[in-house]
């Protein structure tokens, strides 16, 4: 068959998106409904809070959970409530979603970079371990697209050093590490309830912790309205009335959303995984491109990212950027490169703001250079985005494998398009 770049047929003629993350399911509208109709709906309601506070902390193994509105204001609530502070160093991991490390910024610690796994693109516990000085306070962790960080070697070494460890488990809800659930390895765990994720209710994010310190700070950082009633420790008390001066309370409604999904997380993962799972299965008929690694001692849970990897070696001299638009003309909706760059290829890492250190009276952030983070750099080069696919049909999944593998055996074919220099367009 004639590549579709070339001018060939498309595989897929099915319009984009063809996995709209962001949408509202009818089972939400639903939920959102029910609460309005109720007698006792109300803005203010805090009932719906705790329960889902309540349900989010047992499903997770934790004490306690505080919601927050967003997972970069559960990101500082946690480094706030841990008490981290300027000249405080993090070590955190270039291969994440920006919050993850920026939120570090408004606590005034200074983010120490560290390089990845080159097959599951997690921070690598070994780069952890050579990175830490007498300044090192805490280590945050990513469980990048559900995949878990290899918690054992990572807590060895932040129990020989007295490290605080935070994950970022925002892609990883339901994910299972030897056994037991992300979010419940360190002293505290952050999620993102955005409209993305299986639990998103369009805007939220929740504190997982077993530290009552830890929460009674983070309420009064942003949550002032809440810490007269909520809070435990007698020497916070006096501050309840003026909190610290942020307001990272969640909308209600997002709660509502959040509450109901998690009630059917069980569901949700099974339909995720069982379209991924068939997508795997199906790229293994050619070999340009290799499906993600899942160790066999880990469950990905929500799986909230499905990262293909690129082998140049047997792509006989096709880029990837190339590769990416065969694809994008075959009909596909997919992310050459990644869904997001490594951080020390942004302009905040590569070249920081000198308005920075003043702002937030932090330490000076340091400079980045490409070279500097080796795995990182060659598994994100190699990247292709892939729509992780939920409510689909099945013809869809497998619409997408057949055009992988149409390109990847066309391959000589291909070699007459004219590589651009620069990224691959996205669909």
């Amino acid at each position: 068959m004639t590549l579709a770049i070339l001018g060939g047929e498309p595989t897929i003629t099915v319009p984009h998106p063809h996995n709209p993350l962001t949408a509202v399911s009818p089972a939400d509208s639903d939920a959102i409904i029910r609460y309005l109709r109720a007698a006792d709906a109300d803005f203010e309601d805090m009932t719906v809070l705790r329960e889902l506070e309540e349900m989010l902390a047992s499903f997770h193994g934790r004490r306690y959970c505080l919601l927050t509105n967003s997972g970069t204001s559960a990101l500082h609530s946690a480094y706030f409530g841990l008490g981290l502070r300027p000249g405080d160093e993090v070590i955190a991991p270039t291969h994440t979603f920006p919050a993850t490390v920026t939120a570090l910024f408004s606590a005034g610690a200074t983010p120490v970079l560290a390089d990845c796994e080159v097959d599951t693109g997690n921070i690598d516990p070994g780069d952890v371990a050579a990175k830490i000085t007498k300044r090192t306070k805490a280590v945050v962790v990513t469980h990048q697209w559900g995949h878990p960080v290899e918690m054992d070697a990572l807590l060895r070494t932040a129990r020989r050093h007295g490290l605080r460890v935070i994950e970022d488990a925002s892609l990883a809800v339901g994910a299972t590490y030897r056994g037991r659930r992300t979010g419940s390895f360190g002293d505290a765990a952050a999620l993102s309830l955005s409209a993305s994720k299986l639990i998103g209710g369009g805007v939220g994010g929740a504190l997982l912790t077993n530290d009552r310190d830890v929460i009674d700070r983070a309420l009064l950082l942003g949550q002032f309205s809440r810490s007269g009633n909520d809070l435990h420790l007698d020497g916070y008390r006096p501050y309840a009335t003026t909190g610290y001066g942020h307001n990272y309370r969640i909308h209600v409604l997002a709660a509502v959303v959040a509450k109901a999904r998690l009630e059917r997380i069980n569901d949700l993962i099974a339909r995720r995984h069982a379209r991924l799972g068939l997508l795997s299965e199906l790229l293994r008929e050619q070999d340009v491109v290799s499906p993600p690694v899942t160790r066999p001692y880990v469950h990905r849970g929500q799986w909230g990212g499905y990262i293909a990897l690129y082998e140049p070696d047997r792509a006989k001299g096709v880029s990837l950027a190339t590769f990416g638009r065969a694809l994008v003309a075959e009909g596909l909706e997919v992310s050459p490169g990644g869904y997001h760059p490594l951080l020390h290829r942004t302009a905040v890492f590569s070249q920081p703001p000198s308005e920075y250190q003043a702002s937030l009276h932090a330490a000076p952030l340091r400079r980045y250079r490409e070279g500097d983070f080796p795995q990182a750099e060659h598994h994100a080069d190699r990247q292709i985005g892939m729509p992780t696919f939920l409510g689909e049909p099945d013809e869809l999944i497998e619409g997408y494998a057949r055009a992988f593998v149409k390109v990847a055996h066309a391959i000589d074919e291909l070699r007459q398009v004219t590589a651009v220099e620069g990224p691959a367009p996205s669909a």
